[in-house]
């Protein structure tokens, strides 16, 4: 890794695979070379526009090639990409907005009818400046910001000259800042992420010679939304460095993902286990091929080893991982490698990648033994070096010895293989036991009837919390609350079983497949005590 920027790692895989293609969106196709010389008219009409080296830019978005191109013109411009998810509303956007001093916001029109540059209109930005759409519109206001459109926004590239585009790129230092993600805010406010140009490098370069191992032509639907790590950084961007065809994603229903990864001939899948599961489940599997798909990466949540084996033998993947990381870690954290037992990608999230170290802690921070539990913490070079403007924070999440402590719980195997145990802030004390939900989950996943679960922990007079399991049945009348409280005794320590259990249609999850545990705490009533 030669280069000092993204984007300069960017122009150099344009160079070598200009006629490959990079982009396959819909009816949309372009070329790395095209890709390039549109980049480079919106990074010129961002520093026609003033865009300074360190001046944030936000992104509020669906996964769609334009929002490839922006993100690729402000990096190229020496700006700071701070990406937004669409499942925000307007006040939770300002707020980031805010926060990262964006200057630009470049957005979609709306979701669904929701209009986003209306929905900032009352909002108070003194920082920001135009907002531009993706979608064509005529010259409008939004409040006090004036709204345009990409093209007309491309159009005013004229007075900036490619010799100073030039000479802004080869101005980005490794240590200036790439961009700014902000945490999901699943158990408090968002905090900034910031990576700088070297660390988003290294993250990339990671994600290739560990996990990827990608070639020229591959093809990637990059279902993860572009505003979160695994969309972004181990999304498009790590593919574009490697002569892949990025196919950004929008659908969510599993018989159109079936139809597209065949069509285009899909070879590295990353989603959640619950795609792949419909995927298998679709009565209309037989009618496609999948055996382009030589790598799927599942992630989100535990994964049934019965998916993972039905993953090689009916969908015909030549290999399937699991992983863990987070947006602090600039992506991945460990993951399992191409070749490993179908065992260990479903009970572990592999290894640490070949460049971090990772440990289990006691409660005084200290090391704990293999097959100990412990909190998992995180040291190595692309690990976030501070939050943005946020003293307090940093200082509570690292050692002494600089790891970065994630907040997840786990347990590092004789192997080096990662076991993930539960969230710190989700384990729940129980007449004075501990009690770590994900472990009841997965005892909880082999009854017979039950497709999905959640356990939190609700408030207990006498012993202080006791469980609340939130279970989604395969089919009416398949499962009992008195079948799981029978099957839980069996299984686990009394102290671990639930002692209610409600069932629901669909557990809430974030744009990732996490499950919101905040909104089953605020599940209204507890419901019936459990039966047996």
């Amino acid at each position: 890794m030669v280069e000092s920027s993204l984007f300069s790692a960017f122009q150099r895989s344009a160079a070598q695979h200009g006629e490959l293609l990079a982009i396959r969106d819909g009816a949309t196709r372009v070329t790395y070379g095209s890709l390039l010389a549109r980049v480079r008219v919106l990074a010129r009409a961002l520093m026609a526009q003033g865009i300074a080296k360190g001046d944030r830019i936000a992104i509020w978005a669906v996964n769609h090639a334009p929002w490839i191109e922006t993100a690729l013109a402000i990096q190229a411009a020496g700006g700071v990409l701070v990406p937004l998810s669409t499942r925000l509303r307007g006040g939770e956007v300002a707020a980031v907005l805010e926060r990262s001093e964006a200057r630009l916001l470049f957005c979609d029109a709306g979701f669904g009818p929701y209009d986003f540059p209306a929905s900032l209109a009352e909002c108070d930005l003194p920082e920001l400046g135009q907002i531009i759409t993706f979608a064509p519109v005529a010259a409008a206001k939004s409040g006090v910001r004036e709204v345009i459109s990409l093209d007309t926004f491309a159009s005013q590239a004229a007075p900036v000259l490619d010799e100073a585009l030039d000479a802004r790129i080869a101005s980005i230092l490794p240590d200036d800042w790439a961009d700014m993600l902000f945490t999901s805010g699943t158990t408090g406010l968002p905090k900034g992420v910031p990576m700088t140009q070297r660390q988003s490098l290294i993250a990339c370069h990671q994600q290739q010679v560990d996990i990827c191992h990608f070639e020229p032509g591959d093809v990637f639907p990059v279902i993860f939304p572009f505003a979160h790590n695994a969309g972004y950084r181990a999304g498009w961007q790590a593919s574009l460095l490697y002569g892949v065809t990025v196919v950004p994603v929008r659908a969510s229903d599993p018989a159109e993902l079936l139809d597209l990864f065949s069509e285009v001939r899909a070879t590295y899948v990353p989603a959640v286990p619950t795609v792949f599961q419909s995927i298998i489940d679709n009565p209309r599997l037989p009618e496609f091929d999948l055996s382009s798909i030589r790598l799927a990466a599942v992630g989100g949540t535990d994964v049934p080893v019965e998916l993972v084996r039905a993953m090689q033998s009916r969908l015909g993947v030549q290999a399937v991982v699991a992983g863990y990381g987070m947006t602090e870690a600039a992506g991945s954290i460990t993951s399992c490698r191409a070749g490993d037992p179908p065992d260990v990608v479903a009970n572990t999230a592999g290894s640490p990648l070949s460049n971090l170290e990772v440990v289990c802690l006691d409660d005084e921070l200290r090391p704990v033994a293999r097959n100990v539990q412990g909190q998992i913490a995180v040291r190595g070079p692309q690990v976030l070096k501070a939050y943005y403007s946020d003293d307090a924070a940093t200082a509570a999440s690292f050692t002494a010895d600089g790891f970065f402590l994630t907040g997840d719980v786990g347990i590092l195997d004789d192997a080096g293989n990662l076991r993930i145990t539960d969230r710190l802030k989700d384990m729940y004390l129980c007449g004075g036991f501990n009690v770590y939900p994900a472990e009841v989950e997965r005892v909880m996943r082999g009854i017979a009837g039950v497709a999905d679960v959640a356990v939190v922990g609700v408030a207990d007079s006498r012993l202080g919390q006791v469980g609340r399991a939130f279970v989604v049945p395969r089919g009416p009348d398949l499962v009992t609350a008195a079948a799981v409280v029978a099957f839980c005794k069996d299984n686990l320590a009394n102290y671990k079983v639930p002692r209610f259990v409600t069932f629901i249609d669909e557990l809430p999850r974030n744009a990732v497949g996490k499950v919101q545990k905040a909104e089953l705490r605020a599940y209204p009533d507890h419901g019936s005590p459990r039966q047996g």
